[in-house]
């Protein structure tokens, strides 16, 4: 899935610099530094960030979606993904606004997260569907790009949608 993911956004977007959110082990950072991409990750298990690869764990930094703010200037990313991490988070507000801070306008925004879950699912608390989703990140500066036929997308369970930082 990962290289599927990372040479589908090296084809649409050229990226130069990559941030993966909510890398958990940093596999999609590898699958885009294998390419010569410079990419970093985030996420909040130690776990996860320790047990990773050890040829990135270098470019991963422990962050707390829900509270910090990302470790990166402004305008440094060309390009986000953002893998089944949304639906997990308590409030998607300081996020999204994170990721519109730390990417370039015209960057890209390759969102991946599941439109329903089982009634007893206690870690996803944000489930919505497509429409709900598009509608949010427009109202966070980011165009929807509708002609786009990403990897694995699937319209019942998980949603893979892709913008466009204005």
């Amino acid at each position: 899935m990962f290289q599927l993911v990372s040479l589908s956004m090296k084809k649409c977007f050229n990226p130069k610099r990559v941030l993966d959110v909510g890398c958990a082990k940093g596999f999609m950072v590898k699958a885009f530094r294998e390419q010569g991409i410079a990419a970093w990750g985030v996420d909040v298990s130690e776990y996860a960030l320790s047990t990773a690869p050890e040829d990135v764990r270098n470019h991963l930094f422990k962050v707390d979606l829900n509270r910090d703010a990302l470790p990166f200037s402004d305008g440094y990313f060309d390009c986000v993904t953002f893998l089944g991490t949304i639906e997990c988070l308590e409030d998607y507000d300081r996020i999204l606004c994170e990721i519109r801070r730390v990417m370039q306008p015209g960057g890209g925004l390759y969102v991946r997260t599941t439109y329903r879950t089982d009634p007893e699912d206690t870690i996803r608390k944000n489930i919505h569907s497509r429409s709900y989703w598009l509608k949010e990140f427009r109202r966070y500066g980011f165009k929807f790009l509708p002609t786009w036929e990403g990897p694995l997308a699937n319209q019942w369970s998980y949603g893979t949608l892709l913008f466009e930082r204005r």
